[in-house]
């Protein structure tokens, strides 16, 4: 009986033990039947979905909206290069007519110069831009004049070829190449074109031309201009036996004062 009862002191524990040392027995009754009181707490699920980021709405449109300021570039102006500015395309509000005399008249707005004339038959055409001193100068010009002249600069122009030939001659050349070379002078003037000789030394390695020899062909070149029908139009100019030039064209044939 005494072998169980020692089991049954250690089975307690220590802190039973302690407890009945440290507290009464009235103390120890009142712990046992006090429960601890514990804070109960709610827990909620929640379903969490993640939303998606919002789409940037795009900017309002509105009907109403004014487009941006034009520039006097894009508003005036006439489209091509030889069309004039006219009408409505007069880039000033207050303009001044030139009149049959060629005087100014007195400033008006344009919008009342418009009203001045026959629109059907003629434009207000501007002469001088506005400056800060001065409105726009314009003519009143008839649509068939403007457009004839329009007309006029319209026209291709021809390609002219090279007014001048330039014609090299040596100062030793033999007698028949330089008749040779005179009947295509003589055609050059028959096209109206200019003809410049010039005299230098061209071939070294031929014997040098004399004195005599140089001015016996000049004199010749002067003469067969003379046959031909044609004039030198500048002083001949350089030295002789060296870069020598002569300038001449055909003689323009006077015109009968009758006709």
């Amino acid at each position: 009986m005494a072998a169980s009862f020692t089991h049954f002191r250690s089975v307690a524990g220590p802190s039973q033990s302690l407890r009945k040392l440290f507290l009464s027995p009235v103390d120890c009754q009142a712990v046992r039947h006090t429960a601890p009181h514990i804070p109960q707490r709610q827990t909620r699920y929640y379903n969490f979905t993640p939303r998606p980021s919002p789409t940037p709405r795009p900017a309002p449109a509105f009907r109403n909206q004014r487009p941006p300021p034009s520039t006097p570039a894009s508003s005036y102006g006439p489209q091509s290069k030889n069309e004039p500015i006219k009408d409505e395309d007069i880039p000033a509000r207050r303009i001044q007519i030139v009149d049959e005399a060629g005087g100014l008249q007195p400033p008006m707005f344009l919008r009342d110069a418009l009203l001045s004339f026959d629109r059907g038959t003629h434009f207000l055409v501007q002469v001088a831009p506005e400056t800060a001193v001065r409105p726009a100068v314009c003519k009143i010009t008839s649509k068939e004049s403007l457009r004839e002249r329009l007309r006029a600069k319209a026209k291709p122009v021809k390609p002219v070829g090279h007014a001048t030939k330039q014609l090299e001659l040596n100062w030793g050349i033999e007698d028949h190449d330089l008749a040779h070379r005179l009947k295509l002078v003589q055609s050059y003037f028959d096209k109206g074109k200019k003809v410049e000789f010039i005299l230098l030394k061209k071939d070294k390695k031929k014997k040098p031309a004399t004195p005599e020899k140089a001015r016996e062909l000049v004199r010749t070149i002067k003469t067969k201009l003379v046959e031909m029908g044609a004039v030198e139009t500048k002083k001949m100019e350089g030295a002789l036996l060296g870069r020598f030039t002569i300038y001449a064209e055909k003689a323009q044939e006077a015109k009968n004062p009758d006709n």
